[in-house]
């Protein structure tokens, strides 16, 4: 028996589809969202990364977002002022 070795071609559309796939989730994992649902969903349609990038957060996510106690908006972990409402944090 030989051992199981990938072409070029198999290669290509290996990196094709799971490249895609995991920018989606990694981008969804930094806004609050399911990795795994995005991973699939960027791995079939890859322009669905584009949606990812311009969807809010859904929930608090260390290092990357917070919520304003005032206003409830999700702003930047590292600001000082909300840009929604201008309160002081």
């Amino acid at each position: 028996m030989g051992a199981f070795r990938l072409g070029p071609t198999e290669l290509i559309i290996i990196f094709v589809f799971l490249t895609p796939g995991i920018v989606g989730a990694l981008v969804a994992g930094n806004k609050g969202r399911s990795r795994i649902f995005w991973f699939f969903l960027c791995t079939i349609l890859p322009l669905l990364i584009i949606v990812i990038i311009f969807l809010n957060p859904t929930k608090e996510v260390d290092g990357v977002t917070k919520q304003c106690p005032k206003c409830k908006e999700f702003i930047k972990w590292d600001a000082t002022i909300c840009k929604y409402c201008s309160s002081s944090l």
